[in-house]
């Protein structure tokens, strides 16, 4: 049983063996905004080896040529993807995609129950009974679940693993509607303030996203509005306010302000569970590595627990944990470096926080 239906959830489910069944369910859908998500070059491939089939198009997706941002000087410096081997990146339309991995998971002989969210579940005679709130009064029985359900990790959260934050980063959101038809800037774009960094990246269907970043005791009360203070704060990312004006962007939603912490679990794995994408580890969102590891560890863990059920080896289980540990070690290492090079406003709170590597347990 696979329980949460994002690029993780899927990665899971598609990793399925020979005699095993395998269910996923998917809550509803509900408001998600689209927060602009770009996976790296590669990532098509990596879709294709887990899925069996191409899972990126230009008609729903739209390709990433680079990134620029302006973070250890006032100046912006550019990486292109041109000369990469693995060709170019992609802005997604995450609805799109999550629904197009389910569609192809029911080729695959994946059941998919959309619309269900785990009522309750129970550990007993070494298996599962799992009971959801569209079917009261009946149970589903499983032999593993992999929760995917995000940084909630509902399903290991209540069978005791607890959530480590490891600092206080929030994120808040605004969508734009680009007025303008030419504007076709393909590249992602990071800017450096005093109280955070903002970052800029166009999303499918002639709008782009807008986000701000900071710790969560800094975050202005203004914030929820979207007048005068959000201009107030542009002032301060004029790489940020110039991209937005030159395409005529325009504000047609109040932020969302989510979590965007990096956090883990103290284990990812326990009697009959594991836990794969943010429900096991989050990243901070300027590694864009969410969604790539989601599907590298999210497949891994099917993998894992394909072997436990079918041929009783623990090993790949154990070798899949110890990999989520490497991956946040070297996450946390790149992180402390990234941060460390922005040295141009010393005393703000922000920036002090992390200096020298600091950014653990602010």
């Amino acid at each position: 049983m696979v329980v949460g239906g994002g690029p993780a959830g899927a990665a899971a489910a598609a990793a399925r063996a020979e005699g095993l069944d395998v269910e996923l369910l998917c809550a509803p859908r509900g408001f998600r905004p689209a927060l602009g998500e770009s996976l790296p070059p590669g990532t098509d491939r990596l879709l294709h080896d887990i899925f069996g089939a191409s899972m990126l198009n230009h008609q729903q997706h739209r390709a990433s040529f680079g990134n620029r941002s302006a973070w250890g000087t006032a100046d912006v410096e550019a990486t292109q993807f041109v000369d990469n081997p693995f060709g170019h990146g992609w802005h997604v339309d995450r609805p799109a995609l999550d629904e197009s991995l389910l569609d192809r998971l029911r080729t695959l002989g994946v059941r998919v129950r959309s619309g269900a969210r785990v009522a309750g579940q129970e550990w007993t005679d070494d298996q599962w009974r799992i009971c959801l709130n569209d079917h009261p009064g009946t149970a589903i029985r499983a032999r593993a679940i992999v929760d995917a359900t995000g940084r909630g990790a509902r399903i290991a959260r209540s069978q005791g693993a607890r959530r480590r934050r490891l600092d206080r980063l929030v994120a808040a959101y605004w969508m734009l509607i680009i007025a303008d038809a030419g504007d076709d800037d393909c590249t992602t774009l990071v800017e450096a303030v005093p109280d955070g960094w903002w970052y800029t990246t166009p999303v499918p269907g002639h709008r782009r996203v807008v986000a701000f970043l900071t710790d969560s005791d800094l975050m202005p009360p203004r914030v929820a509005r979207t007048g005068p203070d959000w201009h107030e704060r542009l002032a301060h990312a004029p790489h940020i306010r110039d991209r937005l004006a030159s395409s005529g962007s325009r504000l047609y939603s109040s932020p969302v302000i989510l979590d965007a912490a990096v956090a883990h679990l103290d284990h990812p794995a326990g009697c009959g569970w594991v836990a794969a994408g943010d429900a096991a580890v989050s990243f901070d969102p300027l590694s864009s590595q969410g969604i790539l590891t989601a599907l590298m560890m999210g497949h891994g863990a099917g993998h894992a627990v394909a072997a436990v059920l079918t041929r009783a080896d623990q090993q790949p289980l154990i070798r899949w944990g110890a990999e989520y540990a490497r991956l946040l070690e070297a996450h946390l290492r790149l992180q402390a470096a990234y941060y460390a090079l922005v040295r141009r406003w010393p005393t703000a709170p922000f920036w002090a926080r992390r200096q020298n590597g600091n950014c653990r347990r602010m």
